[in-house]
């Protein structure tokens, strides 16, 4: 005989229901929890925007509990609450951002500077003193690279320009500049992009200034970007985009050496003075003495050097152009007083030292060698090319040169042909034998 199933009673009925009903909200908070500890917004909610007095309160609204990003220029954080807490406040602290202070920090198995949306701060490239979190934008940040100014006078000599961007060093082992900029904004006079780059507190997790680019003055022993001498660092103000130089001090104290009016400051590493270009007029600048050597030139200075007998120079160049049409920074060398040392057309590179110039022919495509009374040295080196790059390694450069410490000379090496099954042949020289 069929024996009916017993009718589930309305009450059961609720009860399955509300299990059911919490099952799947158990669920979803685990969900969104995780997604929380990723910075991630919740599913299935409900996005407000509220507007903060340096910024908005991002609010995703669910099931009993909110998922808040706060995003104004003092507070950057994330919060996981009940519904009914409240929006904080948000408050202005000296005008800087207020930096995410609890964060996980992966394991960075290659000490990389960047990694996972982090920025790394290492000494002695291996010892992780801490990390930042981006601010202004998802995953963009980057410890800060030497910057250019609209002259970028560092990069015109084609044998001399950098070929690879170059990281800043920590400063102090706490201290760090900090990539974090926006990338839709430019500047009109140059169409450059807008740099936010920040001078952080490691230890502290705390912003101490902000600038809109930076500029090595010269290299540490891990090829990392540093200030001069002193300490002194050239930035570029954030707000008139100027360009001064700052002594960053231990204690995390800023104080202005150059004041921020110059269109451009360079660091000339050989001799220690300062490249400046104010108004459109060039000098060259002995900051220990405060004295110029060379005052409101009308031409752009380049490079600046002292030879072996005390004489100074300096390079200065012009855009030129090939009757292909081909352009390129064409140079010249002046002694002192502003006479002409070396006055070659179409020289595209000049190298020096403090006994020889070689310097790079670009319509004939040759290496030439002098001294500093005008006396042509060794033969002339003929190039089969004039492409620079290597492309990762897929094809030969025109030239690679190896320059001797003592500068009394150094290694051309010259590929035959842009492809790598041509061979090569090797050039030395020295200045010394010249004698």
């Amino acid at each position: 005989m069929y024996n009916a199933p017993a009718k589930i009673t309305k009450k059961k009925l609720i009860e399955i229901i509300i299990l059911i009903l919490i099952i799947i909200w158990v669920l979803m908070f685990m969900v969104n929890y995780f997604r929380y500890t990723r910075d991630e917004p919740p599913i299935l909610a409900i996005h407000t925007k509220n507007i903060c007095d340096d910024g908005f309160v991002h609010s995703y609204s669910t099931l009993g509990y909110t998922y808040r990003k706060y995003d104004s220029t003092s507070t950057r954080y994330t919060e996981f609450v009940p519904f009914w807490i409240g929006v904080k406040k948000c408050q202005l602290t000296n005008g800087l951002p207020v930096t995410y202070k609890d964060f996980s920090v992966p394991n960075n198995p290659k000490f990389e500077p960047n990694y996972r949306g982090l920025v790394y701060f290492y000494t002695n490239r291996t010892n992780l003193i801490g990390a930042y979190k981006c601010i202004n934008t998802e995953d963009s940040c980057t410890l800060a690279t030497s910057g250019v100014d609209e002259f970028d006078i560092d990069n015109k000599d084609i044998l001399l320009a950098r070929k690879k961007p170059v990281n800043m060093a920590v400063l102090h082992s706490k201290y760090a500049f900090v990539n974090d900029s926006l990338d839709n904004e430019k500047d009109k006079k140059n169409d450059q992009s807008i740099k936010t780059i920040y001078y952080y507190d490691i230890l502290n997790k705390v912003i101490l200034d902000r600038y809109s680019d930076i500029k090595l003055s010269t290299f540490d022993r891990y090829s990392y970007g540093i200030g001069d001498k002193n300490n002194y660092y050239i930035v570029r103000n954030y707000d008139n985009r100027k360009w001064g130089l700052v002594n960053f001090k231990e204690d995390g104290t800023r104080e202005t050496i150059l004041d921020f009016v110059y269109d451009s400051i360079n660091y000339n590493s050989s001799t220690g003075f300062y490249i400046l270009c104010k108004d459109g007029k060039w000098s060259v600048y002995d900051l220990a003495k405060k004295e110029y050597l060379i005052k409101d030139s009308e031409e752009v200075i380049y490079d600046f050097w002292e030879n072996y007998n005390m004489s100074y120079y300096y390079k200065t160049g012009y855009k030129a152009k090939l009757e292909t049409g081909e352009e390129y920074y064409a140079f010249e060398i002046h002694k002192l007083d502003g006479s002409y040392l070396l006055d070659v057309p179409n020289v595209s590179s000049i190298i020096h030292s403090k006994y020889y110039i070689m310097y790079w022919k670009y319509d004939d495509n040759t290496i030439h060698f002098m001294d500093y009374v005008l006396n042509d040295r060794e033969e002339p080196v003929k190039l089969f090319f004039r492409e620079l790059d290597t492309e990762n390694n897929h094809f030969h450069p025109a030239l690679e040169y190896e320059l001797e410490d003592n500068g009394e000379g150094g290694v051309i090496t010259v590929y035959e042909g842009r492809e790598l099954k041509y061979g090569h042949t090797m050039f030395h020289f020295n200045a010394k034998r010249w004698k």
